[in-house]
């Protein structure tokens, strides 16, 4: 499948080459071809989708999480062109930090997403052993890239505490 803009992806190649074009340690990226750089675009987007996120969907009726719209009270503290309806701030548009986030998962996808540590991970494996090296891993949030899951917090649901 081609790499659209809010069918599949949250960035198109343009915009992904853009970030990149000033970004240290991004080798995996740049020697990449376009088939690669969508492909991993579009495998970021999917991770990022899995997450469970504050609000809901701006629209019922779009594929990817974002844009979102928010209970007028527990919207994000960021920079963005809002609706506001009863009840809820709706974004307009798809902020930059989700943008960024999709970069930096498709970065750690090329970089990491075949390794046989990664699916190990991705399996749930909790502790592999081989003489004096272990290693355990726990479930994760399953972004590849902690800058993206840094970029993503401020939309994360978290644990609330019910009186």
């Amino acid at each position: 499948m081609a790499l659209q803009v809010g069918i599949n992806s949250y960035v198109d190649l343009t915009k992904a080459e853009e970030y990149f074009a000033g970004k240290l340690f991004a080798d995996e990226w740049l020697n990449a071809d376009s088939t690669m750089k969508e492909k991993a675009l579009i495998e970021a987007t999917r991770r990022i989708n899995r997450l469970q996120y504050k609000g809901i969907k701006a629209d019922p009726d779009q594929l990817l999480e974002f844009p979102r719209a928010y209970p007028s009270f527990g919207a994000p503290e960021r920079e963005r062109s809002f609706n506001f309806t009863i009840g809820y701030v709706y974004e307009d548009t798809i902020n930059e930090n989700v943008k960024a986030a999709t970069c930096e998962e498709a970065l750690a996808v090329l970089k990491y997403g075949n390794s046989a540590r990664t699916k190990a991970q991705e399996q749930n494996v909790v502790r592999v052993s081989f003489g004096d090296v272990s290693e355990e891993y726990r479930a994760s949030l399953k972004l590849l890239s902690k800058e993206a899951l840094e970029l993503l917090k401020p939309y994360l649901a978290g644990a609330v505490a019910i009186r």
